[in-house]
């Protein structure tokens, strides 16, 4: 079951139960009656559940990354906070905007419903506003028919996920781009079946064109197409902890490394 929508369920649940105790029980209960557990619970718990709740609809979001699609921005068992206003405020649920909040920008990285199945959160980073036309041409980028620079830094060594510390290792190449103000790395695999060509496409409006920095090994928008504004969970924040199940062990250079600066 969706979290936000059990502890909904768990905020309306404990709420009625302490309300109508208030309305209708307390009352009538003598000074020397102990409160009923169940009540009691309830009365205890509505209060955090409440804030907690509103936080999480409102404020922020903490996001688990299950994929590598972001390399090597952000690692698999990266745990992210995700900003819920700045791009407006969205009632919880069902989703409708409330407020416009700040224009989504290229180059930020945002945590949206995918569009095939809304269930399901995905992360990527913008690369194409509405209006904007995009064209891949094996590993160069173009945006608007500009070509998008990219600056080699060096060799990334890529593990596949799921083979253990002692798995095969896969040198690929690492670049550093920059989109709308952001520069942040790219790794790309230098063999002919990885590379594609897409597009042109022009980004329809109230629509924003995602790809993974893994470009790839990264289902985006160059697979299934937009991500419409009515999807968007929010604007990935900075990495709060970071576990590698691989290893077993804490990858302390990650843990508080901003997503949401020029730099990432």
């Amino acid at each position: 079951m969706d979290f936000t929508l059990g502890l909904f369920l768990a905020v309306v649940a404990t709420g009625l139960i302490w309300f109508i105790d208030r309305l209708f029980f307390r009352r009538h209960r003598a000074a020397d009656v102990k409160v009923p557990l169940l009540v009691d619970y309830a009365r205890s718990f509505f209060p955090v559940l409440l804030v907690v709740f509103l936080v999480r609809a409102f404020l922020v979001e903490p996001f688990q990354v299950p994929s590598g699609s972001m390399l090597p921005t952000i690692r698999v068992g990266d745990f992210l906070l995700v900003n819920k206003f700045t791009w407006g405020l969205r009632l919880p649920l069902i989703h409708t905007e409330l407020t416009q909040g700040n224009p989504v920008q290229a180059g930020d990285i945002m945590v949206f419903r995918f569009p095939k199945n809304p269930r399901i959160d995905y992360i990527k980073r913008v690369i194409g506003l509405p209006g904007d036309t995009i064209e891949v041409k094996g590993n160069d980028l173009y945006i608007n028919g500009k070509l998008i620079p990219q600056k080699y830094i060096g060799t990334f060594n890529y593990r596949p996920e799921g083979q253990g510390e002692a798995g095969m290792v896969i040198p690929t190449k690492e670049y550093e781009q920059t989109i709308g103000g952001h520069t942040f790395h790219i790794i790309e695999f230098d063999t002919p079946e990885a590379h594609m060509d897409f597009g042109p496409y022009k980004v329809p409006p109230n629509c924003y064109f995602m790809m993974g920095d893994d470009r790839d090994n990264s289902d985006d928008s160059r697979f299934w197409g937009c991500t419409p504004r009515r999807n968007i969970v929010g604007k990935a924040m900075f990495i709060w902890f970071s576990w590698d199940a691989e290893t077993w062990s804490v990858r302390w250079n990650q843990i508080g490394r901003a997503l949401d600066g020029p730099n990432n």
